[in-house]
């Protein structure tokens, strides 16, 4: 039912109320001269109303919360009223001497067990006082108007008795009457208990006004055919029902929070005492009686109100005693905050409308250095960093508010420390009537997250960005360049031979190396630039905002930096890098960009090293070529494509063959004879040179073992095999060479392994397979010898049988005296270990002369013969066609 239906109800059962107690109150003016029409007529409206009272009460206590049992309570009060209606009138129409005024016994139970019911109802509402000095002050009002009652209608109520026929018609109307004095009591003196106070006025007074009214018995005395429950039955049922409204109609606020007395006591008992006193003085006379009845009410008022005047002192005493109490735990706590405030490293403050201190904590004015006198009245934000005065102008403005902001302060000292100020709005407040301010200070802590934020960031080794920051710097680089149209540039640079000064020298002298190149390309770029290490031996350089030119410029001081020798741990080394450059274009994002400049790297490295290369778009082509030729290459060993031809090895100064190296060769369906330059590169990338060099090895030693059976002493003696470094790391390796030697059945001492320095420069797993292999009996040659880091060194640590000079020093012995020098020593350094020499790329007769005169007693080269099948190598061995000599 909605709110608007229910009252609309409860005004109609209003007005049916009071149109009952009308038409109740009409009928006894009207039949007081002389009875008009029957007397039952008079008894029709009576129990209507106490009907309606019952169902009104009873609807009220599903709406009415926590009152809701007073109002049952009521409702059952109405119910028993409405059986005592309907006996009193069986009673008065029915009975012997009808019509009477007279009750029977059971009626008068029913009305005395309402009255009983309803103090019970009023004394089980909740006393929000103490229940000592509620009861005294009730007292009080009730011995007063008992005193009253008595004065007014006592004396006539031996009248009411004989007109009712009983005696417990007075002791019902004296009940009535103390039931309305309780509710009033109530409500003056411990509240309402959750009923509506206005509701349980009307209340109180309805029921005075129904004890009132059935006083009246005596004055129809002469008129037997009426009653008095014919004008109190309807007139209580009224009040009721305006009671009920009333409940009804009352806010939860007003039900939930009992109302703020606006005294400290009550003035209805020292009325009624004065009320009652009053009468005292008026009441007494010649009657004995009734002045002691007077003079003992009296007494007894006295006695209760000194009653109530002890408690009272008691009560006062007590809470003096806890209002000491409560001071001396005031003066402690205030004793407690004081300390807490003037020994606390953090700073309280409070400060005005306008930012002016008016208040400060000691540690506040320790913390500036300043006297108390000198910093109140100041203006806060002085002290405050300029950089941080936007979070302390963003005061909170709801009051009650707080906002939490972090900041630095300046120090006595001179320096600015960081604080984190929680502040709160108390403007409102009178006792504070300012902005409260709470600093505490975080500066360590501020300075730890700082060095936990930079850790994440940046590399231990050479504080340089890490390849997180990098990336993420990267893609806020590319988003600027797109919305600026500005350029951009991505360099990669990677440490050639990194690794084998790393493994061989000690991780000690390769961190003192990366430290020095990144402090050498940090000083290469521009400012705003932002040099990276992404791991290992491989640096990346961020350039915004340059140009084609800038960027070159950047890439070629990175080479000339990296060109001065490095002194590292002791070492000087000469270290070079390969710099691959990529510029950034509107179709590329930060991944794109990074993949192009590690392209250009790659190109730079097969170009031979320590140089650097733009990305252009033959770049993608390169690598979607190289990534073909490596899926056409994985399937030329099972088609059958590859075959080796052998370059022979001869002596000087006759020309006769003493060995043979052999070399691999691609012919390809499509493409025709692939060079070893295009797919040797893919196939060390790619881990194909492992199972290619096995198949070489095999064909090889096989050809060998071949010779040695049909040519016999003639045959060539050395077959060599080029091993690259990726099979010098395959554990597999010695176990492949020694069962491929026993397949073959090639004696060991005539297969040569041809390995490069840098194979074996770092040590590590490379040269132990060396070690291993020689153990076989398998012979050593190190080609290319004097092109790398320190050949010197590894003659002393790796087992070497023949050194092969690389063309590039053959090409000067027919030159200056400077140029053929470095011929010259090798050719004395392997007479003096006892070691072969084998001279490469011999193209002409005078460079044959020449070496023959430096003591070179082995060549290889075109000038000799071209890399040729295995069956054109046989007629060489039996008829050699020896190039003429100048001598």
């Amino acid at each position: 039912m909605s709110v608007d239906v229910r009252s609309v109800w409860s005004h109609r059962a209003l007005r049916a109320a009071v149109i009952l107690a009308v038409l109740s109150t009409g009928w006894l003016a009207a039949q007081w001269p002389h009875a008009l029409i029957h007397p039952a007529i008079g008894w029709i409206p009576v129990p209507l109303s106490a009907g309606l009272g019952a169902a009104v009460c009873f609807r009220t206590a599903r709406l009415a919360g926590e009152a809701g049992r007073f109002w049952r309570h009521l409702g059952i009060i109405m119910l028993i009223l409405l059986a005592g209606v309907i006996s009193s009138a069986v009673d008065s129409l029915a009975g012997p001497d009808a019509p009477t005024q007279r009750s029977g016994g059971f009626t008068m139970v029913l009305y005395l067990g309402a009255v009983l019911v309803l103090v019970w109802a009023l004394l089980r509402l909740p006393v929000r006082r103490r229940m000592i000095t509620f009861s005294l002050d009730l007292a009080v009002v009730v011995c007063a108007t008992t005193l009253v009652a008595w004065f007014f209608a006592v004396q006539q109520s031996l009248e009411v008795a004989r007109v009712t026929g009983t005696v417990w018609t007075i002791f019902g109307i004296l009940l009535m009457l103390f039931a309305g004095l309780l509710a009033v009591a109530k409500v003056a003196l411990a509240g309402t208990g959750g009923l509506d106070r206005a509701a349980l006025w009307v209340l109180g007074g309805t029921v005075l006004m129904g004890a009132g009214l059935g006083a009246i018995a005596p004055l129809l005395e002469s008129r037997p055919y009426l009653n008095d429950c014919q004008l109190s039955i309807p007139v209580c049922a009224a009040g009721i029902v305006l009671a009920a409204l009333v409940q009804r109609h009352a806010t939860p606020a007003s039900l939930a929070a009992p109302r703020k007395p606006s005294r400290p006591f009550s003035l209805l008992p020292y009325l009624a005492v004065i009320v009652a006193d009053g009468f005292v003085l008026a009441g007494v006379g010649p009657d004995q009686t009734q002045t002691r009845i007077l003079v003992g009410g009296s007494v007894l008022l006295t006695l209760l109100v000194v009653a109530r005047q002890l408690v009272a002192f008691y009560e006062n005493s007590s809470l003096l005693a806890r209002v000491d109490a409560s001071m001396l735990e005031l003066r402690r706590h205030e004793r407690r905050f004081r300390s807490l405030v003037q020994n606390s490293s953090d700073i309280f403050a409070i400060t005005d409308a306008a930012g002016r201190v008016t208040y400060a904590s000691p540690s506040l004015i320790r913390f500036h250095g300043i006297p108390a006198d000198r910093f109140l009245g100041s203006i806060a934000s002085e002290r405050v960093h300029p950089d941080d005065l936007a979070p302390l102008r963003r005061q909170p403005a709801v009051p009650g508010t707080a906002r939490t902001a972090q900041m630095r302060l300046r120090h006595a000292d001179g320096t600015w420390r960081w604080f984190e100020v929680v502040t709160t709005n108390l403007l409102h407040d009178p006792s504070v009537r300012g902005i409260v301010s709470n600093a505490r200070d975080i500066t360590e802590s501020r300075r730890y997250q700082d060095q936990l934020a930079y850790q994440a960031s940046h590399d231990a080794l050479t504080g340089l960005a890490n390849r997180a920051l990098f990336n993420a710097g990267t893609v806020q680089a590319v988003r600027d360049a797109q919305s600026s149209s500005s350029g951009l540039a991505l360099a990669l640079v990677d440490l050639d031979d990194f690794k084998a000064i790393n493994d061989r020298l000690g991780h000690a002298v390769g961190d003192a190396l990366l430290v020095e190149v990144s402090e050498r390309l940090r000083t290469s770029v521009r400012p705003g630039d932002t040099v990276a290490r992404l791991g290992g031996d491989e640096f990346a350089v961020l350039l915004p905002d340059a140009t084609a030119a800038e960027s070159a410029r950047i890439a070629e001081a990175f080479i000339d930096a990296l060109a001065v020798p490095v002194r590292a741990a002791g070492y000087e080394l000469l270290i070079q890098a390969s710099i691959g450059v990529a510029r950034h274009t509107a179709d590329c994002d930060a991944s794109d960009l990074l993949r192009r400049a590690d392209m250009a790297m790659y190109a730079a490295k097969e170009l031979g090293k320590s140089r650097w290369v733009e990305y252009g778009p033959e770049l993608d082509a390169h690598a979607v070529e190289h990534a073909q030729v490596a899926a056409e290459l994985s399937q030329a060993l099972d088609r059958d494509e590859l075959f080796v031809l052998y370059q022979p090895i001869v002596g000087l100064p006759d020309g006769e063959v003493r060995g043979v190296e052999a070399l691999v060769r691609w012919r390809h369906p499509t493409r025709g004879l692939v060079s070893p330059v295009t797919f040797i590169p893919v196939a060390e990338r790619t881990g194909l040179i492992v199972p290619i060099g096995a198949w070489i090895l095999r064909s090889a030693c096989a050809q060998g073992a071949r010779w040695a059976r049909e040519l016999g002493p003639l045959a060539p003696w050395k077959i060599s095999v080029n091993a690259s470094a990726r099979q010098l790391l395959e554990p597999s390796f010695v176990a492949t060479v020694a069962s491929t030697l026993a397949d073959t059945g090639l004696d060991p001492t005539r297969l040569t392994i041809e390995i490069t320095e840098t194979a074996v420069f770092g040590g590590g797993r490379a040269l132990d397979t060396v070690r291993a292999l020689h153990a076989l009996g398998v012979k050593i040659a190190l080609d290319d010898f004097g092109t790398g880091h320190s050949s010197l060194g590894l003659l002393r640590t790796c087992p070497v049988d023949v050194l092969k000079v690389d063309k590039s020093f053959v090409d000067g012995v027919t030159g200056t005296v400077e140029q053929e020098a470095i011929a010259t020593s090798i050719s004395e350094i392997a007479q003096a270990l006892r070691l072969e020499a084998v001279a490469e790329g011999v193209e002409t007769a005078a460079q044959a002369d020449r070496l023959l005169e430096l003591g070179y007693h082995l060549a290889q080269g075109f000038h000799f013969a071209r890399p040729l099948p295995a069956d054109e190598i046989a007629p060489l061995c039996t008829h050699p066609a020896v190039p003429n000599l100048t001598h």
